[in-house]
């Protein structure tokens, strides 16, 4: 999923677009359109990766980038038998996430197709949450190629026909018995029908969907506010928090493939603590047992090479080796000296030894392994008249790790940053040696001259250029 996080009830989600404070040129992108990325996807030759504006693709290891369906953001997005999925949202200007329907395209050829949301029609105060799907699972079983559909406000969703029609999944009530499908008809109030039949008010919030094709049937996983179901065909079982689980809130689902069977993971956010809940990384080995591998941790979305697995977290990327204590790994471009700007990861993939991390503002990439990285950050183009722009704005040091000034460097040589409080008096100075060209970046920690973090307000900054040339620009700062 994919950057600041849209809030729904006590949950937060990993996605939403951020605007930088500038006109934007999208010709010639040297990556993705946008900083805030969502889901990553391999289909056998390129990586997909969602984000606020649009989907990006690159089919070359970072070094060239296409970008599609630009001003749309996105909460979930598939790669599976030569297609891409993605489901589009966007927030209203009351901060209500808003689904959007589905979009889809072959892979080797694109050209996108809009699909009607979920079969589901307007709702006041309700189908904004219904057409949002938070995560994608496509699978094969007997001759049905299956879509499911995880929707926050809307159940466990499944499309048989490449999501040309959709049906609601029922679980009798209980911690186990028969899986229904219920036709969601094109009425009014059918979300709020479907609400009311499943006799919760937490057993329609879904979060996250994975197949486990180890098994025959597949066995389908689905993390609900209300534990975590699985079921192979028409029954199904319920795991929730005396089951070894954490907590019963599950937003995060994947399986991992080893020599000896396979491993399904799950991100526990914990929503109760008078009850004893947990943040966790939990797993099951036999899809019945849980084990939790470490407590503490706010994962969103987990990758595999081997029996090596990677954790997008929100304290950041972490690493465990045959179910050993998950070790952090700091994402720093060496060659750019940049580090990402916010240690919250939202997804994590990897293909061909290549490992892919994105978070709520910037994607990086390793090929050895996560020793050394390349940072992907969206420079857009000084916009004609303004010269300089700083992002993020506002810059929070407690959230974000590093403010970037952006500016045209017209020769070789020093270049002077200078910022200034209200009454313009200098907090920070420094001087960087910068090759010339266009979109040149100078990276701040947020910390004053004595170390400290600025008092919240506006403060301006100069850049004064190796030709003597100075440029002025201004920047909110909230703690």
């Amino acid at each position: 999923m994919t950057s600041t996080k849209i809030i729904l009830i006590v949950l937060s989600i990993p996605f939403v677009a951020f605007a930088l404070p500038i006109t934007i040129n999208l010709d010639s992108l040297p990556g993705p359109q946008s900083n805030s990325m969502g889901d990553l996807a391999w289909d056998g030759r390129c990586v997909w990766v969602s984000t606020g504006n649009g989907i990006a693709r690159t089919c070359d290891g970072g070094r060239t980038w296409s970008n599609y369906l630009e001003g749309k953001g996105f909460s979930a997005m598939i790669a599976a038998y030569g297609r891409i999925l993605a489901a589009a949202a966007y927030d209203t200007t009351d901060d209500i996430p808003v689904g959007d329907g589905l979009y889809w395209t072959f892979s080797d050829s694109v050209s996108w197709h809009h699909l009607t949301p979920w079969q589901m029609t307007y709702i006041p105060s309700l189908s904004y949450y219904g057409l949002l799907s938070y995560d994608l699972a496509v699978g094969v079983f007997g001759d049905d190629t299956v879509i499911y559909s995880a929707n926050f406000y809307g159940g466990l969703s499944r499309s048989s026909d490449w999501g040309a029609t959709w049906v609601n999944i029922v679980f009798e009530w209980g911690d186990s018995g028969a899986v229904k499908d219920t036709i969601i008809p094109e009425i009014k109030d059918s979300i709020r029908q479907f609400v009311i039949r499943t006799g919760s008010s937490n057993a329609y919030r879904f979060f996250a969907v994975t197949i486990d094709t180890s098994t025959s049937p597949p066995t389908v996983y689905a993390a609900s506010a209300l534990g975590i179901y699985s079921f192979q065909g028409d029954s199904f079982k319920r795991f929730l928090r005396y089951d070894g689980l954490t907590s019963n809130w599950c937003v995060a689902l994947a399986v991992q493939y080893l020599s000896e069977g396979s491993v399904v993971w799950a991100g526990l956010r914990a929503v109760n603590s008078a009850v004893g809940d947990r943040n966790a990384i939990c797993y099951t080995t036999d899809g019945i047992t849980w084990d939790t591998l470490a407590m503490d941790f706010m994962c969103w979305n987990f990758a595999f090479s081997g029996d090596t697995a990677y954790f997008a977290c929100d304290s950041g990327l972490f690493r465990s080796v045959a179910f050993g204590e998950p070790e952090k790994i700091e994402v720093y471009d060496p060659e750019s000296s940049w580090p990402f700007p916010l240690s919250s990861m939202v997804s994590v993939l990897v293909v061909r030894g290549t490992l892919w991390v994105a978070s709520e503002f910037g994607l990086a990439r390793s090929t050895d392994g996560g020793e050394t990285f390349k940072v992907f950050l969206y420079r857009p183009e000084v916009a004609p008249g303004q010269k300089t722009y700083a992002f993020p704005s506002p810059f929070s040091p407690y959230i974000h790790s590093r403010m970037f000034f952006v500016f045209d460097n017209p020769v070789d040589g020093n270049v002077k940053l200078e910022i200034f409080d209200f009454a313009l008096d200098v907090v920070y100075s420094c001087t960087k040696y910068r090759d010339a060209g266009r979109r040149a970046v100078i990276v701040w920690d947020g910390r004053d001259m004595d170390g400290e973090f600025p008092a919240n307000g506006i403060y301006h900054y100069r850049i004064t250029l190796p030709d003597g040339e100075q440029l002025w620009g201004k920047f909110a700062l909230i703690k």
